[in-house]
C-alpha cells in the first residue's frame, strides 16, 4: 500500500463564484498549490527549484470530476498519490474532500522536460523518482475512478 500526502484546504470567498459555490477553475488554483506542496515537502525540491535540476514538469492533460460543491468556509483535506510514474511522465491523482463528502477527483499528467530552451523529453531523475516512490499505487491497486 502506498502513502498519501494531505494538506488541509480552506475554501475562500475569494474561490467562488457568485451562487456561492467554488468556481470551477480555481480549483486548479488550488490543486496546483497541493501540488507545489508534495514537492516541496515530500520531493524536498520546491517546484520553481527543479529547473536548477535541468528539468520541468509541465501538465501535460488534466482531467477531473466535479462531485460536489464547496463553498466559503469549508475546511477541506486534499489527498494526492502518484498513480503511475512513468519513464518521463508522471500521473498524479488527487481528491478534496471535506466533512467525509468528496468534492471534487482529480488526475494530473506531467511531462518531465530539460529545460534547453526547446523543452526536449527526459527521463524523470532518479532522486525524484526515488522521493515520490512510497506515494506511488502498485499496478494492483484501483485506479482512481473519473466520469470525464
Amino acid at each position: 500500500m502506498h502513502k498519501f500526502f494531505e494538506v488541509p484546504v480552506l475554501i475562500r470567498f475569494a474561490h467562488c463564484d457568485p451562487a456561492g459555490i467554488v468556481f470551477h477553475p480555481q480549483y486548479f488554483t488550488i490543486f496546483n498549490g497541493v501540488v507545489e506542496d508534495f514537492f516541496r515537502e515530500v520531493v524536498h525540491i520546491p517546484f520553481m527549484e527543479l529547473f536548477r535540476h535541468g528539468v520541468g514538469l509541465p501538465v501535460a492533460g488534466i482531467r477531473c470530476d466535479f462531485v460536489n460543491p464547496s463553498r466559503p468556509g469549508d475546511e477541506c483535506v486534499a489527498r494526492l498519490w502518484v498513480e503511475r510514474l512513468g519513464r518521463s511522465s508522471v500521473r498524479l491523482a488527487m481528491v478534496l474532500v471535506c466533512a467525509g463528502q468528496e468534492r471534487l477527483r482529480m488526475a494530473e499528467t506531467m511531462v518531465c522536460v530539460k529545460v534547453d530552451g526547446a523543452l526536449s523529453p527526459a527521463e524523470i531523475p532518479q532522486h525524484l523518482r526515488e522521493a515520490m516512490a512510497p506515494y506511488t499505487a502498485g499496478p494492483e491497486e484501483e485506479k482512481l475512478m473519473l466520469r470525464a
